[in-house]
Parts: structure tokens; C-alpha cells; sequence
């Protein structure tokens, strides 16, 4: 038996993993290849979720239930600081 590592980054309600839509995911599947088996890693939104399902923004599909399936972290958004609005510096009399 092998065992596969488990990331934290999505919550189990009731023994199941529960994905937030409009969340970004660094996801984490095994990948085989003519060289053998290996890691693939990237990183997307979640648009839409349906059971174990996951629609991602680039229309993939992707199991969370797959056995090829590692984990998924969210990635934190960092606000630029052009994004934060600047406080009124004018008074109105």
C-alpha cells in the first residue's frame, strides 16, 4: 500500500472536501508519463462545483475524489496598493 501525502488547504465537513467557488487552488495531482510517475502542479480558480467535481476557470475538470488526486492549498490574493482606495484629503465646509 502506498500512502499519499495530504495538504491542507480545503476543509472536510462530514468526511468530505469542501472547495469554495471563486477561490484559487494551488492543486497537486500524480501525473504518469513515459518517464514514469511524478507530480503536476498548478494553480486555478474554482467557478463551479458539482459532488467531487471541480470546474476550474479554464473549463478543466478534475476529481477530488480521483485517486490521483494529492491536495489543494488556497493561494492567498495580495492586495496591490493601487487597489486600496485613498482617504479623502479635502473638507467640505
Amino acid at each position: 500500500m502506498t500512502l499519499r501525502p495530504q495538504m491542507a488547504g480545503y476543509r472536510k465537513v462530514g468526511g468530505l472536501l469542501m472547495f469554495d467557488i471563486g477561490t484559487g487552488y494551488r492543486f497537486v495531482m500524480i501525473e504518469g508519463t513515459s518517464e514514469g510517475w511524478g507530480e503536476l502542479s498548478f494553480t486555478e480558480k474554482v467557478i463551479d462545483i458539482d459532488g467531487p467535481l471541480l470546474k476550474l476557470e479554464t473549463g478543466r475538470i478534475i476529481n477530488s475524489h480521483s485517486s490521483l488526486f494529492v491536495g489543494a492549498t488556497p493561494v492567498t490574493m495580495l492586495a496591490s496598493v493601487s487597489a486600496i482606495p485613498e482617504p479623502a484629503t479635502h473638507v467640505v465646509a
